[in-house]
């Protein structure tokens, strides 16, 4: 199987990578750093024989997006898994005026998706990383995106997640997508031990001693996604350390 990996050299990237090329697949590395990438190419590499394909690509930026979409042009993928995303502190515009946690997490990762759908392979599937958080937001007050106003950095990443999840239940109802026999199914790690908790403030170091030891570990995070990656059954929420939502059609909005 042929995968692609958004967020590859990230804390949960790595576990996926790593976890698939145990099992023998074909990586591809979606990271915005090359150097990054290099790295973690030559390591897995190294252990598992077989080196990863680098693609290049920044989720905040859709010109970067397409261009990652035109190198992979002739390339059939047998899989996509979007696990990049960010939570920032600050409220940050890209040129075409988006905020860029919803960006990163939501427009350009739809774009994506739907730059690679027709290369992906009949009977592939595609996994979108989503959060508990996204309960936050009712239905009536979805917004594709956020003034800075209203920013707030745990609000606007339950946004983005609401966004995506929404994206995915869409795909995973679509018809031609069904005909294809691709299976479109969400991943929820939880709350990880990752970068991504950092806040900021003066309360990190507390975080890291009372908090952080009784989170998830990456590498179940890693698990839970490919999981959905490999379930047989389409339109589900994945959820670490196991079990998945019953509730199909709506992916558990």
């Amino acid at each position: 199987m042929k995968v692609l990996v958004t967020g590859a050299t990230g804390a949960i990237g790595k576990e996926i990578v790593h976890l698939l090329a145990s099992k023998g697949h074909d990586i591809l590395l979606g990271c915005r750093s090359q150097k990054k990438g290099e790295i973690l190419a030559k390591e897995i590499e190294v252990i598992y024989g077989r080196r990863p394909q680098i693609i290049i690509m920044d989720l905040s930026d859709a010109s970067s997006v397409s261009s990652a979409s035109n190198h992979l042009s002739g390339e059939c993928l047998d899989a996509l898994i979007n696990n990049a995303g960010v939570m920032n502190g600050k409220y940050i515009l890209d040129r075409d005026g988006h905020e860029d946690t919803i960006n990163v997490n939501y427009h350009n990762t739809r774009l994506l998706t739907q730059l690679l759908i027709d290369r992906i392979t009949d009977g592939g599937a595609i996994v979108f990383t989503t959060s508990a958080t996204r309960r936050w937001y009712p239905f009536q007050r979805i917004m594709e995106d956020i003034p800075e106003s209203k920013f707030g950095r745990l609000k606007t990443y339950a946004l983005s997640k609401k966004l995506i999840t929404r994206y995915a239940a869409t795909m995973a109802a679509d018809k031609e997508i069904k005909k294809r026999g691709i299976r479109i199914n969400c991943a929820d790690p939880g709350v990880v031990d990752t970068p991504m908790l950092s806040m900021g403030k003066w309360f990190d170091r507390l975080t890291d001693i009372f908090f952080r030891p009784f989170c998830l570990k990456p590498s179940t995070a890693a698990k839970t996604s490919v999981r959905a990656l490999e379930s047989p059954e389409s339109g589900y929420i994945f959820k670490s350390p196991k079990g998945k939502s019953l509730n199909k059609k709506k992916l558990d909005l």
